[in-house]
């Protein structure tokens, strides 16, 4: 079985490679349908090689149905690489979809939240309220406070996102 999956991996990298946009579709279906966690990472290579916005579409919606818990790190790394930057809001929204428990991970969450332009804030926070119910209330109130520090001297137009931040968390 693994001998078939390695197999598949080899297939899809070189289709990948080739360029060929009805090879990768076909793939990126084949991935959707059959694949592993494993193969998860072939579609985070994929949106940092092709320009193709079809393709990345493709596998950003192959993405959100993960499953597999065992992808989480996979998505964080991939989250926190720069050959991936410009997707970041993508991967966050793709993230929240996926519903797996990213709360381990609300510390980077956070960090985006205060840190990004505002349509990745709000990505963010949509990540942050999904992980909320698994949060502890002492990582709650260690978030709020943080937040609160922020707001203390925030003055651009995600003042109002932050404050609704903390009520999502209280």
């Amino acid at each position: 079985m693994e001998l078939e999956e390695n197999a598949a991996i080899k297939e899809i990298q070189a289709v990948f490679a080739s360029g060929d946009e009805s090879q990768i579709h076909d793939s990126i279906a084949y991935i959707h349908e059959f694949g592993s966690v494993k193969m998860v990472s072939l579609l985070f290579e994929l949106l940092s090689t092709t320009d193709n916005g079809t393709l990345q579409k493709e596998a950003l919606d192959c993405l959100s149905d993960t499953k597999d818990k065992s992808a989480i790190p996979l998505f964080i790394d991939a989250l926190k690489s720069e050959k991936l930057a410009n997707f970041k809001t993508s991967l966050l929204a793709t993230m929240w979809q996926a519903n797996l428990d990213f709360s381990e991970h609300t510390d980077l969450f956070i960090d985006i939240l205060i840190n990004d332009d505002y349509e990745t804030a709000i990505e963010a926070f949509t990540l942050i309220d999904v992980c909320a119910e698994n949060l502890s209330e002492e990582k709650k109130m260690m978030y709020k406070q943080k937040i609160n520090k922020v707001l203390a001297t925030e003055i651009s137009t995600k003042k109002r996102l932050l404050q609704k931040m903390i009520e999502s968390l209280d």
